[in-house]
C-alpha cells in the first residue's frame, strides 16, 4: 500500500523527521477558526518531546500546519507507534483574551498584531477601520468575529491558518457523478436556533430593542433571549440581534456527500454534485486515510451566512 501523506515533525525552525502516516483524520469547518488533524505513525529512535511543529503534506501540497497539542507514543502489536492530535495556529485566538474595553480605529493589520503576535497565522487585510467592544473573558477570536462582521457583515472563518473576512470569491471547483458518491443527502439541525431576541437600552431598560427569528417561528421553535445592551453594536443596536439571530442558524441546514477520495478540498471551495449541490460553498469537510485509503465527506450549509 501507498502512504500518500507525510508528517514533517519540527522543534522551532529544525525538522526534526518526516513520517508516513499510517493513519489520519482532518476537520475544517466554517465556524470553527482552526483546523485539526489527528494522525498515528512509526516511531523512530527520537525525543517526541521536543516536537512544537507538525505540516502534513498530500503528495506535493502543504494541507495543515499547526500545533503539536498532543503526544502519545505506545506499544502495539510488537511495533511502536506515535499519535499526534494538532489544531491549526489560528487556535491561538480563541486561547488568549484581549483587555476589556472599547478598542477603536482599528485595522486588521492592528487588530491582529497590535495585541499579540502569533506565529504562521496570516490574514485578509480589510480596508477601513472600525472599533470592538470588549467584555472580561473576551478572545482574541471574539475580537475578530466582532470587527469582520461590523465591516463585511459576514462571519470570518479560517483557511490553513488564513483569517478570510470576505465571503469567498471565485474558488475552486470540485464537480461530483453519481458513480463517485458513497452516500449523499440532507441534514437538518435545529437545537441551535433561537426565536427571539430581547435587549436592554444603553440604560438597561428591558425589551428596548426586540426581533424574531422567522425561520424558528416556523418550526413552532419558543427559545426567547434576555441579553444585556451589546457595546459591540453601540452604533446601531439592532446590528446586534441581527448578528445573533444569524449565528443562531449556524449549519442547522445542509447537504452532504460522502466519496472515497480527497482531492485537497477547502473551505470556501464550490461543490457541484446533480441537483442537489449546484455550486453550493464547501462548509465543513472531514477527511480520514487508512488502509482503506481516503474516505471524505463533504457539507455545504445552507443557513445565515451562506445560502445558495
Amino acid at each position: 500500500m501507498t502512504y500518500p501523506l507525510t508528517l514533517f515533525l519540527y522543534h522551532g525552525q529544525e525538522l526534526v523527521t518526516r513520517s508516513q502516516c499510517l493513519s489520519f483524520s482532518l476537520d475544517k469547518e466554517m465556524y470553527t477558526p482552526y483546523d485539526a488533524v489527528s494522525a498515528e505513525f512509526l516511531a523512530e529512535a527520537i525525543d517526541y518531546s521536543l516536537i512544537d511543529r507538525i505540516a502534513v503534506y498530500h503528495e506535493s501540497t502543504c494541507i495543515f500546519q499547526g500545533l503539536a497539542d498532543e503526544i502519545r507514543q505506545y506499544h502495539k502489536n510488537h511495533a511502536v507507534f506515535v499519535k499526534i492530535r494538532s489544531k491549526s495556529f489560528t487556535s491561538l485566538l480563541t486561547q488568549n483574551e484581549l483587555e476589556p474595553g472599547l478598542h477603536s480605529n482599528l485595522t486588521a493589520e492592528s487588530l491582529l498584531t497590535g495585541f499579540y503576535q502569533f506565529p504562521f497565522v496570516t490574514y485578509e487585510n480589510l480596508p477601513g477601520s472600525g472599533y470592538i467592544f470588549v467584555k472580561s473573558g473576551n478572545t482574541m477570536w471574539d475580537g475578530v468575529v466582532s470587527f469582520g462582521y461590523k465591516l463585511t457583515g459576514h462571519y470570518p472563518f479560517v483557511m490553513q491558518n488564513h483569517i478570510c473576512f470576505s465571503k469567498p470569491q471565485n474558488r475552486p471547483v470540485h464537480s461530483f457523478s453519481i458513480n463517485q458518491i458513497l452516500e449523499y443527502g440532507t441534514m437538518l439541525n435545529t437545537t441551535k436556533l433561537i426565536s427571539h431576541y430581547h435587549m436592554e437600552d444603553i440604560s438597561a431598560n428591558p425589551n428596548a430593542y426586540q426581533q424574531e427569528n422567522p425561520t424558528a417561528s416556523a418550526l413552532n421553535i419558543v427559545r426567547h433571549k434576555q441579553i444585556p445592551f451589546d457595546n459591540s453594536f453601540r452604533h446601531d443596536p439592532n446590528s446586534a440581534l441581527t448578528f445573533r439571530n444569524l449565528y443562531s442558524k449556524r449549519a442547522y441546514s445542509s447537504n452532504y456527500l460522502i466519496y472515497d477520495g480527497f482531492s485537497n478540498e477547502n473551505l470556501g471551495d464550490s461543490i457541484s454534485f446533480g441537483t442537489l449541490i449546484q455550486n453550493q460553498m464547501l462548509c465543513r469537510l472531514h477527511a480520514s486515510f487508512s488502509t482503506n485509503g481516503f474516505r471524505t465527506t463533504l457539507w455545504c450549509y445552507q443557513d445565515g451566512f451562506y445560502s445558495s
